[in-house]
């Protein structure tokens, strides 16, 4: 078990032991070094936030790991963009080439930079809307300047609800409906970003996941967040399955009968391989087995051909892989398909219950 997943269990561990609650008290102490630490950054940083000169649109979370983000902006990227606008995404780039030094993914016309330089989702969100340019940085308000100047009239800013040094028009925060609030503690004896007074912040939530709870789950959830924040919408969205494409068409996106009901054989190299799985059988997949790699993994040839194996051993017929590791298979290696298994890229999309698509258009609209 790797030192994460250690962390992880003993953060949620409500019988840990003597030696589980000893660990659990250092967590604790450094929990509220922690907080002093990320309030006092916040204070200054909100005091001195630079605004933009045009509306700036954040998509967050408060807690720890993935809540579908990138397919929240990417949704919000497409609307606005159908609706006649300019709108820019401005992202961190983790872990790839840009990250420190900051530069254009892509602008208007074309992609500028290779996968490795523009990080994985960067690159997948440039191919996957074109026209749309894609900043990378860490450096936001260096990268507000650059989308300004390829002609954007929004600016959306990727994983920015803790990122106060450029001011926003509109947080949205997202809400992973199985596991809401980090257990209630913050960073590192629980998984919070920052302490649940931040959600006052938010202009709009969006409870995703929400097809894999409760209605009661749901209820008690949007209890709590209007008793933080009264104002704020609550929608709520799933991640589903829509395309189903062969890697060597891919982005374009096939409809999802293309490989609907086949047995497939999982392959994916990001921090939630449990969420593919279950995507994969809500597309109606019959899972046969899986190859988990670490998050933001760099793939090699042998790495496909051990799935392909595993695969034909299971018997698969289909590896199906997710558009993030669609873009550094693609990217990273020179591949002859015809020497494996099919390789099929599953493509998801943040859909709403009810009438939350429109509520998130007129939220979002009403800002420009």
């Amino acid at each position: 078990m790797s030192l994460e997943s250690r962390v992880l269990r003993l953060m949620e561990d409500e019988h840990p032991g003597p030696a589980g609650r000893v660990a659990q008290g250092g967590l604790a102490l450094l929990e509220k070094l922690y907080i002093r630490g990320v309030l006092s950054r916040r204070t200054k940083e909100t005091a001195r936030a630079v605004h933009a000169g045009i509306p700036v649109i954040s998509v967050g979370n408060l807690t720890a790991g993935g809540t579908g983000k990138t397919p929240c902006i990417m949704k919000l990227a497409s609307l606005l963009q159908k609706s006649g606008h300019c709108p820019a995404i401005l992202t961190r780039g983790y872990r790839g080439g840009l990250e420190k030094t900051g530069g254009i993914v892509a602008d208007r016309e074309r992609i500028r930079v290779t996968q490795a330089m523009a990080g994985d989702e960067p690159y997948m969100m440039a191919l996957k809307l074109p026209g749309v340019p894609v900043i990378a940085g860490r450096d936001r308000i260096v990268s507000a300047a650059a989308a300004k100047a390829l002609g954007a009239d929004v600016l959306l800013l990727d994983d920015g609800f803790q990122y106060w040094k450029l001011a926003r028009d509109l947080d949205i925060v997202l809400i992973d409906s199985t596991h809401p609030f980090g257990g209630g503690r913050v960073l590192p004896r629980g998984l919070l970003r920052e302490p649940m007074d931040a959600l006052r912040r938010a202009g709009l939530f969006i409870l995703t996941k929400a097809g894999q709870t409760t209605e009661a789950k749901r209820q008690d959830i949007r209890e709590t967040l209007r008793s933080c924040n009264p104002e704020a919408p609550v929608l709520e969205a799933d991640h589903a399955p829509q395309t189903f494409t062969p890697l060597a068409e891919w982005p374009l996106g096939k409809a999802l009968s293309e490989g609907e009901g086949r047995p497939a054989f999982l392959l994916s190299g990001i921090g939630n391989p449990g969420g593919f799985r279950k995507t994969a059988e809500e597309a109606g997949f019959a899972v046969r087995g899986s190859l988990s790699l670490p998050d933001h993994h760099a793939y090699t040839e042998s790495d496909i051909r051990k799935a392909s194996e595993q695969a034909a051993a299971c018997g698969a017929e289909v590896i199906a892989v997710t558009e993030k590791d669609a873009v550094k298979i693609r990217e990273q290696i020179h591949l002859d398909t015809s020497q494996y298994l099919p390789i099929g890229v599953l493509g998801i999309e943040m859909t709403f219950s009810g009438d939350g698509e429109a509520v998130f258009k007129k939220t979002t609209e009403e800002l420009l």
